[in-house]
């Protein structure tokens, strides 16, 4: 039979089980607690590096498409 205290025990459970499965999965993370990109300053450094990479992207094949044009 499904009691409270069984429910709450299968619930304590399956949140320790995904606690530990998103901190091994977590890069970004500063401690083993904080989850997956809960963090704003990790945040923050995720979207300053996409903007680099996308800049870099970008500055690239305008540079590959003038020297292009130029022969």
């Amino acid at each position: 039979m499904i009691t409270r205290s069984n429910l709450a025990e299968q619930l304590r459970e399956y949140q320790l089980r995904s606690k530990s499965d998103w901190t091994s999965v977590s890069i970004f993370s500063s401690s083993s607690a904080s989850g997956f990109g809960s963090s704003r300053v990790d945040v923050v450094i995720f979207v300053i590096w996409e903007l680099v990479i996308l800049a870099f992207l970008v500055f690239s094949a305008v540079s590959l498409y003038f020297r292009h044009m130029q022969m």
